[in-house]
């Protein structure tokens, strides 16, 4: 406002010039008030509150200038110093840092180390498949073999009401959608399972032709 109000101006017309003028001076305050803001990690939400302009205009000079809002994008907030070496609070070793996993876009930043990570993995995916096979009844129902739960399996007695593979569900804890799912199925050893595909045995129950 104060240079179209200026007389030197007013005398020689140039209020075209100097209006042309002024928009871009307020167009790279907006673009530098708008980076500031969001290389604050503020969000879109949060600077039109801020400003008093309505979303849409914040979205808009955003697109306009091919900026982006880097609020609640982890990859973009500032990492977090690692260092060389860590320690693993499982094992109590130190390591070095290429010892432990990628976790939330940051490198060599997981909890444990790599080894004890997979430790704990198997240990719940053990813990796991041992309240199923609980579930199940503890014996395969055609021998009632029992001795090692590695060679228990879940047959499904009708493929066409299978929703999830067991063996392979990347899950550990045990609710309600494993138990449906258990529901569906009869705990076998290997060896029975293989004899049950293979069309040599049925299951007690079942009736022939009814499964695969």
């Amino acid at each position: 406002m104060i240079l179209k109000d200026n007389i030197f101006f007013k005398k020689n017309n140039h209020y075209s010039l100097i209006g042309y003028l002024f928009n871009i001076i307020q167009l790279n305050m907006v673009k530098k008030e708008l980076e500031k803001l969001l290389n604050q990690g503020k969000s879109m939400n949060q600077i039109s509150k801020e400003t008093n302009k309505s979303l849409t205009t914040i979205r808009y000079w955003c697109k306009k200038y091919n900026l982006t809002s880097f609020h609640r994008q982890f990859k973009f907030l500032e990492k977090k110093k690692i260092g060389s070496e860590r320690k693993c609070p499982k094992c109590k070793k130190i390591l070095p840092s290429t010892q432990f996993y990628k976790r939330r876009g940051i490198e060599n930043s997981s909890t444990y180390c790599k080894l004890c990570t997979s430790k704990q993995t198997l240990e719940r995916i053990h813990n796991l498949k041992k309240e199923m096979i609980k579930y199940k009844g503890n014996s395969c129902v055609i021998c009632g073999y029992q001795k090692c739960m590695g060679a228990l399996e879940f047959h499904h007695t009708n493929p066409k009401e299978k929703d999830f593979n067991l063996s392979r569900i990347k899950r550990y804890s045990f609710n309600e959608n494993i138990k449906k799912e258990l529901d569906k199925c009869v705990l076998v050893c290997a060896n029975c399972h293989r004899e049950i595909h293979s069309k040599l045995v049925v299951p007690p129950g079942i009736e022939p032709g009814i499964f695969l």
